[in-house]
């Protein structure tokens, strides 16, 4: 056999096994095996109207989780996701009753969301306090300044042209769908090919050695906080409209889904790793799981402590990952 035609074949093998050992296909079979499962329980799954919902209600959570990704990549975490969501829903809805235009008031929830995630940054980058204590501190202060701003009630009675954002569709598709996907494409690529965003891979790996090769590493922290906190603002947006309404309560637990999906995906806690494409199967999994609870009337407790056993497993896979790698030591 000539020799190019068994180095191709060697290739080819190379490529197909490098494919398969990747951390995104591993979670695609797992996905495409958790749907032919649930396809066999109850033929509704397989429904156009099902697999909609599920598109729907999950492109908030991609949303955040891109935001979370990016964080979890540079090294730090984000646990005021959810409260900023909150926030920024109900800032939006605020001013809209108020009779600001509908692009301003969505720019003013935008750039709260967006300031709020520099403010974690900052902290975190500038001051050297841990992400954990900053970013739990704003998840309380954003949550609780929803509440003070609604006392605790529904934000109602909003312009029709503000729901269309939300509701409305495109081919029969909802908006926030092609959004999501949008995003997913947008950061995947960048977060693969473009040098500023690759570098938080470095960052994340070892900020002083990234440091002493000329990585703007204090800039690039707050960077990734602050698209965190504008995305946020962007499921907020989408999530008031579509529901209606502003609430302080919504984004409840949205941090716990947004990092349990990232590091399902390939994120790791220690940071320096990271998958934009694998966070959005992690979120599609959570998905289709949360969907099987429902179209199977299992008890919606439940959601919760499977969501939290992912969440679990996934941070302990992570943990045995580095371990054989020897990052961690005894």
């Amino acid at each position: 056999m000539p020799m190019a035609v068994v180095e191709n074949q060697s290739s080819v093998r190379g490529s197909a096994r490098e494919l398969l050992e990747r951390r995104e296909t591993g979670l695609l079979l797992v996905v495409l095996a958790s749907s032919v499962i649930l396809s066999l329980l109850t033929p509704r799954f397989l429904s156009i109207n099902n697999f909609t919902s599920i598109a729907t209600g999950m492109s908030y959570d991609v949303i955040m989780a891109i935001g979370m990704t990016l964080v979890l990549t540079v090294g730090g975490i984000d646990l005021s996701v959810g409260s900023i969501l909150g926030l920024t829903g109900v800032v939006t809805t605020m001013l809209l009753r108020a009779g600001v235009p509908i692009p301003l008031a969505v720019l003013v929830g935008l750039s709260l969301g967006a300031l709020l995630g520099a403010i974690n940054g900052t902290f975190i980058a500038k001051f050297q306090i841990n992400p954990f204590i900053v970013t739990l501190g704003m998840m309380a202060l954003a949550r609780g300044a929803s509440v003070v701003l609604t006392s605790g009630y529904f934000l109602s009675n909003l312009p029709p042209r503000y729901l269309a954002i939300g509701q409305g569709k495109w081919f029969g598709i909802p908006i926030p769908i092609y959004v999501a996907g949008l995003l997913v494409i947008v950061f995947d690529y960048l977060l693969r090919n473009w040098e500023p965003f690759h570098s938080i891979f470095y960052i994340g790996t070892n900020p002083d050695t990234a440091e002493l090769s000329g990585m703007k590493v204090g800039t690039m922290i707050i960077v990734c906080y602050v698209i965190s906190g504008a995305l946020s603002a962007l499921a907020g947006v989408f999530m008031t409209s579509r529901l209606a309404m502003g609430y302080a309560q919504f984004g409840l637990g949205a941090e716990q889904r947004a990092i349990a999906a990232s590091v399902i995906g390939g994120a790791s806690m220690s940071g320096g790793e990271g998958s934009v494409v694998g966070a959005f199967l992690g979120v599609l999994l959570l998905a289709i799981i949360n969907n099987g609870f429902v179209l199977l009337n299992l008890s919606v407790y439940w959601q919760g402590v499977v969501n939290g056993l992912i969440l679990v497993l996934a941070v302990g896979v992570d943990a045995i990952r580095r371990a054989r790698r020897g990052e961690i030591r005894d």
